[in-house]
């Protein structure tokens, strides 16, 4: 069974030396495939394609072109249905493609399975860049809604989907995303130091990890950050960790303040190594995000036995359960209540860290690769009956 598995999100992160969420996903996915083909599906065979040029070499190989320029393909695709121009030739070296990303190809003859995160750019078209926004939100449903099946990470994004774009519930398939097996390794005193003090930080600070865009929320968490007791703010620092995105002008210059005042640290982009030791010597990972479809730094976090406080809203509560503190995203009081608690309340801590754990080891990459598997069985099995 040749299956093609589109990694233009996590190409590019190769290229740029930044990966993101749906990078993470693509190659994980990939991973815990491979590791099924050694062991219980061994007929399974994916086939790396991507959408760009000059793509680079990736741990599955060097991707096959499906289009120069996935924009010129999504406008041809979207307004006037045209699949792509290569379709005979994908036909003939895979069965199905799956799209692991937003940039779903239009393959004439051949089943597409398309994994899509969540339904932000319906629900907020106001957190997309203004350029083409109407258009760029219409052509991602039409896309969306051609895909032979879609898979989805949470039940609350599946729920979006069905309402927004009205696919048939017997079209989406929930597949939860898994933890890399590294965030459950503890780190030794010395290491940990080392990179804390190579930050000028010291043990128990707030940790924020995200790219700095709407979504993300950190106007809130610095508003209830600023709500703290001055004393707390000076022993607790706000630790940074995220790129510059878009609509951030104005968190710049409040993320200097910071660190002027001794109060935090912006730290831009981290390598995985040193994320890890931060979470293993933060007071918490404050996650008040305004809409997640998955949200895999908690987890993330789980793993490292980091406290969490995290949105009680969207998918955030399927994935925190009780494992940690919720709070309304659109309340800085409620954040600031939160981190207080989490700092005096040393039982409740200890408790939701040991809760967080055993949550975190629910999710696995090879869980999630056998639930896709099973999707590409099915769709497969259909489109011979058609």
């Amino acid at each position: 069974m040749d299956i093609g598995l589109s990694c233009s999100v996590w190409a590019e992160g190769e290229r740029t030396g930044h990966m993101d969420g749906i990078g993470v996903y693509t190659r994980s996915l990939w991973q815990a495939m491979n590791d099924l083909k050694l062991s219980e599906a061994a007929d399974i065979n994916l086939k790396p394609y991507a959408f760009g040029r000059q793509l680079p070499t990736l741990e599955c190989g060097t991707p096959k072109v499906l289009s120069e320029r996935f924009k010129l393909h999504a406008l041809t695709s979207g307004l006037l249905s045209l699949p792509l121009a290569n379709s005979a030739a994908i036909r003939n070296d895979v069965c199905l493609l799956h799209a692991t990303d937003h940039q779903i190809p239009n393959i004439a003859g051949l089943p597409v399975v398309a994994t899509v995160m969540d339904a932000i750019p319906l629900i907020h078209p106001e957190w997309m860049r203004k350029n083409f926004r109407g258009l760029k939100s219409t052509l991602f449903a039409r896309s969306v809604s051609k895909a032979d099946h879609v898979i989805t990470i949470s039940e609350h994004s599946r729920q979006d989907l069905i309402s927004l774009l009205g696919i048939p519930p017997a079209k989406i398939s929930v597949t939860p995303l898994g933890v890399d097996p590294v965030y459950f390794e503890r780190i030794s005193a010395p290491q940990k130091e080392s990179v804390v003090s190579k930050y000028g930080l010291k043990a128990g600070f707030f940790l924020f990890v995200g790219t700095l865009q709407p979504r993300k929320n950190l106007h809130r968490v610095l508003e209830a950050f600023q709500a703290l007791p001055a004393s707390v703010r000076k022993d607790h620092p706000l630790v940074v960790v995220g790129r510059e995105g878009w609509a951030s002008e104005d968190l710049i210059p409040q993320l200097k303040k910071l660190e002027e005042h001794g109060e935090g640290k912006w730290l831009c982009y981290l390598p995985q190594d040193e994320v890890m030791a931060l979470l293993q010597s933060a007071s918490a990972m404050v996650f008040a995000s305004l809409y997640e479809g998955f949200g895999l730094p908690v987890i993330e976090a789980f793993a490292a036995q980091c406290p969490v406080i995290a949105s009680n809203t969207t998918s955030l509560p399927e994935v925190t359960g009780n494992a940690a503190w919720a709070v309304d995203p659109l309340d800085a009081s409620s954040i600031s209540a939160a981190m207080l608690d989490v700092l005096s309340n040393d039982a409740l801590r200890t408790e939701r860290v040991e809760i967080g754990l055993e949550r975190a080891r629910q999710f696995t990459w090879l869980e999630c690769a056998r639930q896709t598997l099973a999707v590409y069985r099915k769709v497969l099995a259909a489109h011979r009956q058609a």
